[in-house]
């Protein structure tokens, strides 16, 4: 599901860099600069999209949770009505409860660990492009420096 990105389209339909060069005594090179914040807002897109991805499996695991435990809510109700005595219900019951109880759980667990998963990816995209812009920044500095160097 490939979305439009209004900010790449408008770094794409303005070229900063060109107003920019006029300003020859700053230290970064603005292409480069401007190349970074481009991948910068690429990764953020991602980052959102597969959030967003991870969110709505997150979603649908519950709703399949929920449906379960209507099941499971319907099956206590009827165990009620049926016939026998209320030790046997009160065992049968035990027994149920005792059932649901672990699936809970396991559920829960299992919803934790997706959630869990969903931040340690989108984090890890943005940590990775955050490692990225701080080279990319620092060889634009020394690439500066080198060239003023030389002017000088």
């Amino acid at each position: 599901m490939a979305q439009k990105n209004p900010f790449a389209d408008f770094f794409q339909q303005n070229d900063f860099s060109k107003v920019l060069e006029q300003y020859q005594t700053s230290p970064f090179d603005m292409k480069a600069l401007m190349e970074t914040q481009r991948k910068n807002m690429q990764v953020l897109t991602e980052a959102q999209q597969l959030a967003m991805e991870n969110i709505q499996a997150i979603a649908q695991r519950q709703s399949k949770i929920l449906s379960q435990m209507v099941e499971d809510n319907s099956a206590l109700a009827q165990g009620l009505v049926n016939e026998g005595t209320p030790e046997e219900k009160m065992a049968q019951n035990a027994k149920a409860f005792k059932s649901i109880y672990e699936r809970t759980v396991k559920n829960m667990s299992e919803l934790s660990e997706m959630v869990s998963k969903s931040n340690m990816e989108t984090t890890g995209l943005i940590n990775k492009r955050i490692s990225a812009t701080m080279n990319e920044i620092q060889d634009s500095l020394e690439k500066t420096q080198k060239t003023q160097k030389k002017a000088a």
